[in-house]
């Protein structure tokens, strides 16, 4: 993890993965919850809240690939007990109504783009309190391009926010938003009594 780091913070000159992650984790307060990381990727989410902030931790991702990353990643850092992985699909998950007290997702609805709302309404169906959602702005996805992960075409892909945000008030009322200079994050308090 600590080579990655290094290489990004050195190629963009401030992006820091893990700072932006522990971040978001902080504003969210999730201390001690049980979570699920939606799309995990290589399991850096997962990984920080399991060692910093307490939590029990199970993950998702389509990607037997990301999977297996996400487990030698957990194991490097010495919290592969406190997290489940699992393989599925972020559409329709495996998991009950309100199985967790938040549900999160970093910067993984843009790969969705075409289903994030169905991926959005299967967060608020397990969460028992929260979603948390962080998505890049312009600026995010034009860094993203050009010096972390050139091949994706983030651009192309990015969400608008103002129109996430107001797509997120039909779950919330209560919505906190932690701007950074390449993405933002999104605290949703879960409304009780609808059917969501």
């Amino acid at each position: 993890m600590k080579n990655y780091i290094n290489r990004l913070i050195w190629k963009s000159n401030y992006y820091n993965p893990i700072e932006d992650r522990n971040k978001a984790l902080k504003f969210a307060k999730i201390r001690n919850k049980k979570i699920l990381d939606m799309g995990t990727g290589k399991g850096y989410v997962a990984i920080l809240a399991a060692k910093n902030f307490n939590c029990d931790v199970t993950t998702i991702d389509i990607s037997k690939e990301k999977i297996k990353i996400a487990k030698e990643n957990a194991k490097k850092e010495k919290v592969f007990d406190k997290i489940k992985f699992k393989e599925g699909n972020a559409i329709k998950t495996p998991f009950l109504k309100n199985s967790f007290d938040a549900v999160i997702s970093f910067n993984a609805l843009h790969h969705t783009k075409k289903n994030f709302k169905k991926v959005i309404a299967e967060m608020f169906r397990v969460s028992k309190n929260k979603v948390i959602i962080t998505e890049l702005n312009g600026t995010g996805a034009k860094i993203f391009d050009k010096y972390i992960h050139p091949k994706e075409n983030h651009q192309a892909m990015i969400l608008n926010l103002n129109d996430l945000r107001n797509f997120l008030k039909q779950y919330s009322d209560t919505i906190k938003i932690f701007k950074r200079r390449l993405m933002n994050t999104f605290v949703c308090e879960k409304l009780m009594g609808r059917k969501k």
